[in-house]
C-alpha cells in the first residue's frame, strides 16, 4: 500500500474552516496533529468565501437582545421542512458560541457581529430581520504568516471573487479605502483562514500540502490511519485517536454530482479540489450517508474562456440581480422567482421540473437589465463606457434582445410591461420582491425603502442580458455523524476512529440555510467537536 511514515493522535484531512477548527482544537488540547491538504495551498473554499460564520444563539454584548437557543431552533425548524437532523442541529445551536470563544482563545482570530445583516428568511418564526447572527472575521495581517502568506488559496484579484466584490467588502468590513499602502491586511475568508493558521503554527502544527487522502487504514472495524497520495508516491500515516475527514464536498466530480444531486448543477464556485475524496473513503468504511441531494445552491454566470487552474470558472451573481432595473427570466421570457432572495433559495426555482414539457424550464435563465442600471451600478465589473463582451448581449430593443438570446420575444415583452407596471405601483404581486427585509440588503441602499432598494423599471435602452446557470458553493451530502462528529455506519453505529466535519459530512440542517455563514458556522462547530471527542477532553464546548 505505502510506507508508514509517522503517527499522530489526530489526523485531519482538509484545511478549510472545518479542518482548521479540528486541528487547532486538537493541538490546543495537547494532542499531536497531522494536518494534510490535497491542494498546493491551504484554506479551501473558506479562503475565497466571505468568511462569515452564522452563530444562531449567543450573548455577545454588542447585540441588543441577543438571539436565544429557542428562537434559533424555531427558526431552523421553520426552514427545514423536516429535513434537518434535530439532535445535531440542537448541538450546533447550543455550541456555536462556545466554539467561537475557544477559537478566539487559542488563535488570533477575532469575530464581530455584522451590523444589520438579516437572516435569509427574516419573516419566519424565530428569525432576526435586524441581524445579529452573522459573525465577520476581523481583518488579519498576513505579514504575521511569514512564508505561509503566499500559500493561502486565493482567486485572481479581478472583478469578482465568489460574488464578493470591492463594494461588498467595503460594506461588510468597514474601511472603504482598504488597508494602508504596503500592508498585507486581508479580510473575509482569507482573514479567517490566516488567523486560524497562525494559531496552528504557534502550536507547532504545520500543514502539509499536496497530500491527498485516498483510503483509510483499518484494524478490524476501527480506523487507524490514512493512505495519502503525494508527488513522491503513496504513504501511510497512523492515527492513534482519530482521522477527521474535512476535505470538502463532491461538487467537482461529475459522476457523483449526476448520481446524487437533486437537480442540475452546472458549475461550482469553489476551487476545483472538492472531488469527493472523503466521501469515497467513508463509503468504503461502511458509512451511512445523508443530505446527498442537497447543496449550497447559487446562481452563476459562466464567461467564455474564464478559467481557474485549468478548469472552467463559475462566478456567483448577487448584487446584479438584487439592484433596481434588473429581472431574471426563463427561455419563455417569464419571471420565475424573487430575484433578490438569498442565493440558496433560488436552487428550488431552477430545479422546478415541468412534467408536461418534460424539462427544467428555468434553465438556462437570463438576467436582463437596462442602460440606466449599467450606468448607475455597473454590471459584472463593466461600466457604461467600457467595451462590453459579446456574451453580455447588448441590444437596441427588446425584440433584438430576444433574437440574440433565444428568449421568447412575446413572453419577454409581456413580462417587462407587467414588471414596469408593478414597479410603478410599488410592489411585486408575483414573487413579492421587495417585501422582505433581506431583499434590500444587497440592493441600492441609498433608497429609503426596501422596495425602492430593489425594484426599478426596465425602460431605458439599450438592454442587456447575460445567461445564468445553476451552481453551488459546495455540496451538503456525506457520511452521517453523531453529535460528536463520529461517522456512523449504515446501521447507525459509530465507526471507531473516524470523524467528519464541514461539507464532507451530511449537512445537519438539511435544506435549511439560516443566514450568511450557514456553511462555515457548522463547519467550525463540528470540526471542534470532533477533536474534543477524539481526545476525550473535558472542556466546556464538549458538554
Amino acid at each position: 500500500m505505502g510506507e508508514m511514515r509517522e503517527t499522530y493522535d489526530v489526523v485531519v484531512l482538509g484545511t478549510g474552516a472545518a479542518g482548521l477548527s479540528a486541528a487547532l482544537t486538537a493541538a490546543a488540547l495537547g494532542g499531536s496533529v497531522g494536518l494534510f491538504e490535497k491542494a498546493p495551498t491551504v484554506g479551501g473554499t473558506t479562503a475565497v468565501s466571505g468568511g462569515v460564520a452564522w452563530i444562531p444563539a449567543h450573548e455577545r454584548p454588542d447585540v441588543p437582545s441577543p438571539p436565544t437557543v429557542d428562537e434559533a431552533l424555531t427558526y431552523l425548524r421553520s426552514l427545514s421542512n423536516g429535513t434537518m437532523d434535530d439532535a445535531l442541529v440542537e448541538v450546533f445551536v447550543r455550541q456555536a458560541a462556545p466554539t467561537i470563544e475557544f477559537l478566539e482563545a487559542h488563535s488570533p482570530v477575532r469575530f464581530s457581529v455584522a451590523e444589520g445583516f438579516p437572516d435569509y428568511k427574516p419573516e419566519h418564526p424565530g428569525a432576526r430581520p435586524q441581524g445579529g447572527r452573522s459573525f465577520n472575521p476581523q481583518p488579519f495581517d498576513f505579514s504575521e504568516l511569514g512564508e505561509w502568506a503566499a500559500r493561502v488559496t486565493a482567486f485572481p484579484q479581478d472583478f469578482s471573487n465568489v460574488g464578493f466584490d470591492a463594494e461588498t467588502r467595503a460594506r461588510m468590513w468597514g474601511d472603504a479605502d482598504g488597508p494602508a499602502p504596503g500592508s498585507d491586511v486581508r479580510v473575509t475568508g482569507a482573514a479567517l483562514v490566516g488567523a486560524l493558521l497562525r494559531g496552528l503554527l504557534d502550536l507547532g502544527v504545520e500543514p502539509r500540502t499536496g497530500h491527498r487522502g485516498v483510503d483509510l487504514l483499518r484494524h478490524g472495524a476501527e480506523v487507524t490511519g490514512v493512505v495519502l497520495e503525494t508527488g513522491d508516491g503513496r504513504i501511510e500515516v497512523g492515527a492513534r485517536r482519530a482521522v477527521v475527514i474535512a476535505s470538502g464536498g463532491f461538487e467537482w466530480d461529475p459522476e457523483l454530482v449526476k448520481a446524487f444531486l437533486r437537480g442540475p448543477m452546472d458549475g461550482p464556485v469553489s476551487p476545483p479540489y472538492n472531488t469527493g475524496d472523503g466521501l469515497r473513503m467513508a463509503m468504503r468504511a461502511g458509512a451511512g450517508l445523508g443530505s446527498m441531494g442537497h447543496a449550497w445552491w447559487v446562481p452563476v454566470v459562466q464567461m467564455p474562456g474564464d478559467t481557474y487552474e485549468g478548469h472552467p470558472r463559475s462566478r456567483s451573481v448577487r448584487l446584479e440581480r438584487t439592484r433596481p432595473r434588473s429581472i431574471m427570466v426563463n427561455r419563455y421570457g417569464r419571471r420565475f422567482c424573487n430575484e433578490a432572495a438569498d442565493y440558496n433559495s433560488l436552487g428550488g426555482a431552477f430545479h422546478y421540473f415541468d412534467g408536461v414539457r418534460f424539462e427544467f424550464p428555468n434553465l438556462p435563465a437570463w438576467l436582463v437589465i437596462d442602460h440606466r442600471h449599467l450606468e448607475t451600478y455597473g454590471f459584472l465589473g463593466f461600466g457604461a463606457g467600457d467595451e462590453l463582451p459579446g456574451w453580455l448581449h447588448r441590444s437596441a430593443d427588446l425584440t433584438e434582445l430576444a433574437q440574440r438570446t433565444g428568449i421568447d420575444a412575446e413572453g419577454l415583452a409581456g413580462t417587462i410591461a407587467a414588471w414596469n407596471a408593478n414597479v410603478a405601483a410599488g410592489h411585486d404581486p408575483d414573487f413579492r420582491r421587495g417585501a422582505s427585509a433581506y431583499d434590500g440588503y444587497w440592493g441600492d441602499r441609498s433608497q429609503p425603502t426596501v422596495a425602492e432598494q430593489t425594484l426599478g423599471p426596465i425602460d431605458e435602452p439599450p438592454f442587456y442580458a447575460v445567461r445564468i446557470s445553476s451552481g453551488c458553493l459546495g455540496t451538503k451530502g456525506g457520511p452521517r455523524t453523531d453529535v460528536h462528529g463520529q461517522v456512523l455506519d449504515v446501521d447507525g453505529r459509530p465507526i471507531t476512529g473516524l470523524y467528519a466535519a464541514g461539507n464532507a459530512m451530511a449537512g445537519p440542517t438539511g435544506i435549511a440555510y439560516g443566514g450568511a455563514g450557514g456553511t462555515i458556522g457548522p463547519a467550525l462547530v463540528f470540526g471542534h467537536r470532533a477533536a474534543v471527542h477524539a481526545l476525550g477532553a473535558a472542556v466546556g464546548a464538549a458538554r
